[in-house]
């Protein structure tokens, strides 16, 4: 899997994805498959993917739900098309690293807690209210499907 590692000028990586629709939402759940293998490969060292990253512009993403930085029993999900519906008034500041900008890590300011909503790989509504790691990851990813990086909170 070829990760964006170009990030400055990259127009993949800078703008809003595509929805996921009825047309393509089977190629969708093939690329999700693909990037969740990525992710699950031990050699690889990951908790988060979105499809940006790996130059396709779809609102879909994966990512690793821990509930801290030691969790080994860590569930990995599809989301597919997620919205940030609702959030903490309170944010906690924490070190986060991307893969499409690689050797770098800042201190970002995140929501403590979000609602995230999504659709599975077989088409179901989901809703999540995650906190701290996992709200963290998710928003990362969500910001990543929006065009944003985590440098643009610098």
């Amino acid at each position: 899997m070829l990760i964006i590692e170009t990030w400055n000028d990259n127009p993949i990586l800078r703008k809003v994805a595509e929805k996921v629709n009825n047309n393509n939402f089977s190629s969708a759940v093939k690329l999700g498959k693909e990037m969740l293998k990525y992710i699950k490969n031990p050699e690889n060292g990951w908790v988060w993917l979105a499809a940006p990253q790996v130059w396709h512009s779809l609102q879909l993403c994966i990512v690793s739900l821990l509930k801290d930085r030691d969790d080994e029993n860590f569930k990995t999900i599809m989301m597919i098309n997620p919205i940030i519906s609702e959030h903490s008034e309170d944010t906690e500041s924490d070190t986060e690293w991307c893969l499409s900008v690689p050797w770098e890590q800042w201190k970002v300011e995140r929501y403590s807690s979000i609602k995230v909503e999504y659709l599975d790989e077989k088409r179901q509504k989901k809703a999540l209210i995650l906190s701290w790691l996992s709200a963290r990851i998710v928003q990362h990813e969500v910001d990543h499907l929006n065009g944003k990086l985590f440098t643009d909170y610098l």
